[in-house]
């Protein structure tokens, strides 16, 4: 089963995040206010893509807002938010990542890795074939957005309550470091 480590995260969160969005954004305090120079957390953007949006200013937590019209993505989209500098995460690497995920359906947070207030490390062999394709060839203190498809997600069956049936998703994905495979 795939993205089985982010699970029970995921229900968790869910019900403290459900009641942070009512206009389908969300925007975390960030883990570090103190230091604007952490990792992931050093560069801006304000991206819109087929109605999901993701800013962030230095210093700041990201926003993911995906409004009621999105076009929802019928292949997977990664659009570049920041660079990044190192060696490009691949398919078999363990990556840690701050990230923010948002339902279509919904347009609510269903998971934060900001709001529980650290970062999330895992195999990209692990996840969702849409974190797979999407987060590999990122480097360290790179972000891209994520919009994929329920196809590369969850598919027909969901991960209820937080993650509808058939819903695509929308995501912010920092990532702080990656552990390449041996």
């Amino acid at each position: 089963m795939r993205f089985r480590s982010l699970a029970i995260p995921f229900a968790a969160a869910a019900v403290v995040l459900a009641a942070c969005s009512s206009q389908g954004g969300y925007s975390a305090p960030s883990p570090n206010a103190e230091s604007p120079s952490a990792p992931g957390f050093n560069c801006s953007f304000n991206e819109t893509k087929d109605g999901v949006t993701a800013v962030q200013e230095p210093g700041q937590a990201p926003e993911l807002t995906v409004t009621r019209d999105a076009k929802v993505p019928k292949d997977l989209v990664v659009v570049p938010l920041c660079e990044g500098e190192g060696t490009a995460s691949k398919p078999s690497d363990m990556v840690t990542v701050d990230y923010i995920g948002v339902g279509y359906k919904t347009q609510q947070v269903f998971d934060s890795s900001l709001e529980r207030g650290e970062p999330a490390t895992f195999s990209l062999q692990g996840v969702i074939e849409g974190w797979t394709r999407g987060v590999s060839g990122v480097k360290p203190g790179g972000a891209v957005l994520l919009l994929v498809p329920s196809e590369l997600a969850y598919r027909e069956r969901g991960n209820p309550p937080v993650i509808l049936q058939n819903e695509a998703l929308a995501f912010i994905v920092e990532v702080l470091a990656v552990n390449p495979s041996e």
